[in-house]
């Protein structure tokens, strides 16, 4: 086992910004895992009114006429309130089914919510890391440049000396603007990093905030161990299944139509002349109470009923294609992630021993160039060399830093 780490550009700093404190403020601040949260919270609610009809309704009325002619009982304007009380007795299992069906929409909200987290979590972590990537590629250019300019005044005084062509102190000078180009891109590669980070954190990253280098350690990774988890783990996995089972709640629930209703009501009821219904002389008929019982039962509908549980059949089965087909997509994700890994963890050998080669054969390149035994073209091809090693031993390392995140992003857990 081996610790790995990475040579930050820039100096660590007390304060410095770390990749867990960039999480925890995109798990704050960013607006899209707010919006999921949102919706979760949605859906709860969604369940919580369903619950409605296991529980009574009470409601008022109050009704006032003024009439052009006298009414049956001699009076010009009438007044009546009254108040009911209903509840369902039965109703087919209809609000047992829809209230599954809600709690199984409920937890894919929360799934959602979930995945959403875990994908921002992996999103922020890749653009950390192509921050320091890009600071990383500043360092080279800038290494290069100096190296150059250090090459280009001594090409000019063999020049003036009569020792170097003119040709060979202008290819010096061409490569250093080349260098100079480069490093151009380089910040603005910097740049670009640096808002997408903060457009993650939801804006909250100043520009003078230090970002500080990554550490994590290297581990072997076995694939039926990371498959199981990745089963165990997978939000959006949940989220498929309990969409599944609401689709199978929906479906039962749509039977009730097969089954009678039955509503029970208890009402209250006073009449007046005035506008306050408080009886009267006139009123035969005052301070009523009714009891009911309805029953009710439609036998045809036009055959309605039988299309929509034609289609949540189809719906249903149409969940079970797409779990399928993540489950199949999971598995691609999962072995593409560990051979990203183990190819980046081979070319760290790779690149480590040629970037000690390539340190070399500057190191004598340059003695010969000093010496004037080699000439400018073999000192460029020399420092070349050199830069290209450089990118590709930070390349290998924070390609393997993201497959740590992509692995742990499959598997939805810790895992180096």
């Amino acid at each position: 086992m081996k610790s790995l780490f990475l040579i930050p550009l820039i100096s660590l700093s007390l304060y410095g910004l770390t990749i867990d404190e960039a999480i925890e403020r995109a798990m704050d601040n960013n607006p899209s895992l707010k919006e999921k949260e949102l919706l979760f919270k949605s859906a709860q609610e969604n369940t919580n009114a369903i619950r409605s009809g296991y529980r009574p309704t009470l409601n008022l009325n109050y009704q006032y006429s003024n009439f052009s002619k006298e009414n049956f009982v001699g009076a010009d304007t009438s007044s009546s309130a009254n108040a009911k009380l209903g509840y369902n007795l039965f109703n087919g299992f209809a609000d047992k089914f829809n209230i599954k069906s809600k709690q199984e929409s409920e937890k894919a909200a929360k799934y959602l919510h979930e995945a959403s987290k875990a994908d921002l979590r992996f999103q922020v972590y890749l653009a950390y890391i192509n921050y320091l990537r890009s600071k990383e590629q500043i360092t080279v250019s800038l290494d290069t440049i100096k190296l150059l300019e250090q090459q280009l005044a001594d090409a000019k005084n063999f020049y003036e000396q009569g020792l170097f062509a003119k040709n060979d102190y202008l290819q010096v000078d061409v490569e250093l603007s080349s260098a100079q180009q480069a490093l151009l891109s380089s910040q603005r590669n910097v740049k670009i990093s640096f808002y997408k980070l903060k457009r993650l954190l939801g804006s909250k990253l100043r520009k003078n905030e230090n970002i500080e280098a990554i550490l994590r350690e290297e581990k072997e990774v076995f694939n039926p161990q990371l498959h199981e988890k990745m089963l165990a783990n997978r939000s959006e996995l949940k989220l498929l299944r309990a969409q599944n089972r609401a689709i199978n709640y929906s479906y039962e629930a749509s039977a009730s139509n097969y089954y009678p209703k039955v509503d029970a009501e208890a009402k209250y009821e006073v009449a007046g002349e005035d506008v306050v219904p408080d009886g009267g002389t006139n009123f035969n008929v005052n301070n009523q109470k009714t009891a009911s019982v309805f029953l009710t039962w439609n036998l045809y509908q036009g055959g309605e009923d039988e299309s929509n549980r034609a289609s949540l059949l189809y719906q249903n089965r149409a969940s079970d294609e797409q779990i399928n087909d993540l489950y199949l997509e999971l598995d691609f994700q999962l072995e593409q992630a560990t051979e990203s890994y183990a190819l980046a963890k081979s070319q760290i050998k790779v690149a480590t021993k040629a970037l000690e080669q390539a340190k070399e054969n500057f190191r004598i390149t340059k003695n010969q160039f000093d010496a004037n035994i080699a000439n400018t073209t073999l000192m460029l091809d020399a420092q070349r060399f050199l830069a290209r090693t450089q990118v590709e031993y930070y390349s290998a390392y924070f390609a393997m830093y993201d497959a740590m995140a992509e692995i742990e992003r499959v598997v939805e857990e810790d895992i180096f």
